[in-house]
């Protein structure tokens, strides 16, 4: 839903451009907040018909609102419509300290003799305002600097605040205040909509403001603003209470949070439960305290159901992620008490639960999250399922995490690891009953046709290109396949098989009888590597699969609610920049967009995202001095940096960080945030080039004719969409190699794109191979114009290695910028 703000008018140019707006945030908080458990037939309810308002949308709400105030939006930097949000009729913000400073900055920016300005630059109704048009002009703006027209209705919202928090003596005085701005209309005190700069001291008034007086305007009253002090003045005279205004107690300091959280380990077969046993530790058992364990996936199918009405043509809320909030608490489904997984946490969401150290910094965060937000009566209780592949791989990692939840401390959260039947008693039960949820339906066994690896090897670049150009068959792949024993290996074959016969495709294996789809021996890669603790073919297969982590769109939500925008890919367009909200398969689809040739550059990025907004909620000032965050620039940084740390290429760097953990990404963006400067600096080390030789940099221009019509971008989509190159161009990239390491043409994360030197052992000059090779490096470039850019990037390259045959680069040298 667009939002427009408590004027409706978005934008303050009122060009109808909408904006995250706080008043209208902090209003449509605590109308949740006051609604929940409501029963629309009121006293005549019998309880089974109550509103339900999931908490973790009231929480994203609260960090949006937090992450605005003092600012209402993007182009407001204070409007005095949050002091609904602060104080009558919302009392949205529970921390005072922000209350406070919001309001100091509404009256220090905005209060005058007459009340209050809606918000700086503020033309409307203005004397020198335009009022046959209903937006202004970006330039205009700055014309009603300091005439902003001062509203009472302001004062009337802070009197009303004032007596329901029983400040009387200020509520007096703002009463006398609105009395002397009152105008007299027969016998009675009106309020006029607002006062305004008259034409002749509007001159006056700008050189020193506050100096003139101000007229009424013609609408008198303002219902909104009499309402308002007549509903102030019962207060004062005790004629209604604070209480018969405000029953749901808006106004009472209210704290979220809990000073303890309690925990149940889950274990994911019957090894992980009788190793954590072993170790004396509490675990959960089929039939403990008689409570149902199901996934996240199962919670969000039954909230679905939950308010579908076809009678009265109600679909229910939309099937989708759930969050920490609301799986931290029993719920009865039909006759059965159940307990919900975090999705964060579970295996079957993501592959990121599958690394010990991930599910540690995940499991602490959102620990944070409840210790700061929860509100509910009875205690958290937070489900920690222990899958069976970390435990076989990392088992004493994973126990001494068990113990020290057992110990009942956990970064500085008070926890109790106990049963659920120890737990029962003391933790949030949902007071609204679920309806009983359909049998679970068995995930399909994956099938196990490809031979179990017994090492890492990945596939040679020649070997790369040697199928990219389809030299091999896909009955030649699938016999290589069939005998591989890598499961990096595995996962590349399965990528170009993939990529050749579609995603639904299907090999027949050795042995069997019946076909086997492509996406399921992909599955199976993907499981295995998982087990193996092997993150290079994780993320591959991983993106071959089209993951896609759910808490994408609640990331997303969190930055742009600190006004943070997002760029995906590695390039900055309209298309790729994210300033709007988006669900996580949208998110994903951008990626894949605005990304490079290799799916892991994608899973990456994903990543990525949820390491920001884990960083934004856990180390916020790390956030601190950027507005635009840049997904592809920021996974060049790392990439950087690692090249630096272990003297890699770039290519074969980003082939290090697709095989690390991913914690290790995690935390290597920590770093990088917190010393951008240096992590600049190793891309600029990372992208110079070393030279030997002495250079003569006037080298002849390669491209020497004139565009026919004069514009360049035209002849260059043009000679790119053709393809066409000079005579000579292939022996010329050939004779390109005797002076450097290699080239690196189109994406340069992707090794697959490199032609190194040691192909002038191989290769002739003259040869077709040759040049079929470097024209298929030019045709995977997309955009025809960059393509001929890079064609004229290699003749520029030709003509300056003519004028210095002596000279020699000691790196790779990449065209892609």
């Amino acid at each position: 839903v667009a939002d427009y703000g408590i004027w409706e008018r978005g934008d303050k140019g009122n060009n109808g451009a909408p904006e995250r707006n706080a008043s209208s945030i902090g209003l449509v908080k605590a109308a949740l907040e006051a609604s929940s458990g409501l029963d629309p037939f009121g006293p005549h309810g019998d309880g089974r018909h109550t509103l339900w308002v999931p908490p973790d949308a009231v929480l994203r709400l609260r960090r949006a609102l937090e992450a605005l105030l003092p600012r209402e939006s993007a182009s407001k930097e204070v409007d005095s419509g949050c002091l609904a949000v602060i104080g009558y009729p919302s009392w949205g913000v529970e921390g005072e300290e922000l209350r406070a400073r919001t309001q100091a900055s509404i009256h220090r920016e905005l209060g005058g003799r007459y009340g209050y300005s809606r918000f700086r630059r503020d033309g409307h109704q203005t004397v020198v305002e335009d009022s046959t048009r209903l937006h202004y002009e970006p330039e205009e703006l700055a014309c009603f600097e300091g005439i902003e027209c001062q509203w009472p209705l302001f004062l009337a919202f802070e009197l009303v605040t004032a007596c329901m928090e029983e400040r009387w003596q200020q509520a007096e005085d703002l009463d006398q205040r609105l009395q002397q701005l009152a105008v007299q209309r027969g016998e009675d005190l009106l309020l006029p909509e607002l006062y305004r700069v008259p034409a002749s001291a509007v001159a006056a008034e700008r050189q020193t403001p506050g100096s003139q007086p101000r007229e009424p305007n013609d609408n008198v009253p303002l219902l909104w603003s009499q309402s308002l002090w007549l509903l102030g003045q019962l207060l004062i005279g005790r004629w209604i209470t604070p209480q018969e205004l405000d029953p749901c107690g808006r106004r009472l300091p209210r704290r979220p949070g809990c000073q303890r959280v309690r925990l149940a380990l889950v274990p994911g077969d019957a090894a992980v439960a009788a190793g954590l046993s072993r170790e004396g530790l509490p675990i959960v058992t089929p039939g403990d305290g008689d409570v149902g364990i199901e996934s996240s996936h199962r919670l969000a199918q039954a909230l679905a159901l939950l308010g579908r009405c076809e009678s009265l043509g109600l679909s229910g809320p939309p099937e989708g992620a759930t969050a920490t909030l609301a799986v931290a608490r029993l719920y009865r489904c039909g006759e059965q008490l159940t307990a919900f997984l975090p999705p964060v946490l579970e295996e079957s969401t993501f592959y990121l639960a599958d690394d010990p150290e991930q599910l540690a910094d995940a499991l602490l965060g959102e620990l944070r999250l409840l210790q700061r937000h929860w509100l509910a009566d009875g205690e958290p209780l937070l489900l920690v399922p222990i899958a069976a592949a970390p435990f076989a791989r990392r088992r004493e990692q994973v126990l001494e995490l068990a113990r020290t939840l057992a110990s009942g401390s956990f970064g500085g959260v008070e926890v109790q690891l106990g049963t659920l039947a120890n737990h029962i008693s003391a933790a949030a039960c949902e007071a609204v009953a679920l309806p009983a949820l359909p049998p679970a339906v068995p995930l399909p066994a994956v099938p196990l046709q490809l031979a179990q690896a017994s090492g890492h090897r990945s596939l040679t670049v020649d070997r790369e290109q040697e199928l990219e150009l389809e030299s091999t068959t896909p009955l030649d792949l699938a016999a290589q396949l069939w005998g591989s024993t890598s499961l990096r290996e595995q996962a590349e074959l399965l990528e170009q098989l993939q990529l050749r016969l579609g995603a639904s495709a299907q090999l027949q294996a050795p042995d069997q009888a019946l076909p086997v789809p492509v996406t399921q021996m992909v599955e199976a890669v993907y499981r295995r590597s998982l087990e193996a603790g092997d993150w290079e073919p994780v993320r591959r297969c991983a993106g071959l699969l089209g993951l896609v982590h759910p808490h994408l769109e609640d990331a997303l939500d969190d930055l742009l609610a600190r006004n943070r925008q997002l760029v995906v890919g590695r390039n900055y367009t309209s298309r790729s920049r994210i300033s709007e909200p988006l669900d996580s398969a949208a998110i994903a689809q951008r990626m894949r967009q605005f990304s490079g040739e290799d799916s892991r550059e994608t899973i990456l990025q994903q990543e990525l995202l949820l390491a920001l907004e884990g960083l934004a909620r856990q180390r916020p000032a790390l956030l601190q001095g950027t507005l635009t965050f840049q997904l592809g620039q920021l996974l060049l940084l790392l990439t950087s940096e690692l090249a630096t740390e272990r003297k890699l290429g770039s290519a074969e760097a980003f082939e290090a960080l697709c095989a690390l953990p991913p914690h290790g990404i995690f935390r290597r963006v920590g770093v990088v945030l917190a010393d951008l400067t240096r992590a600049r600096a190793a891309l600029q080390r990372c992208e110079q080039l070393h030279l030997r030789g002495k250079a003569l940099w006037q080298a002849p221009a390669p491209v020497a004719e004139k565009p026919t019509g004069g514009c360049w971008l035209q002849h260059r989509v043009r000679r790119g969409a053709l393809q066409w190159v000079p005579r000579n161009f292939y022996p010329g990239v050939w004779g390109l190699l005797q002076h450097c390491r290699g080239l690196l043409i189109g994406d340069k994360l992707e090794r697959r794109n490199r032609l190194d030197s040691a192909l002038l052992a191989e290769k002739t000059p003259d040869e077709q191979n040759f040049a079929v090779l470097v024209e298929h490096l030019l045709s995977k470039i997309e955009a025809p114009e960059y393509r001929q850019l890079s064609i004229e990037a290699l003749l520029s390259l030709m003509a300056f290695f003519e004028a210095n045959p002596d000279v020699c680069f000691d790196d790779h040298i990449a065209l892609d910028v």
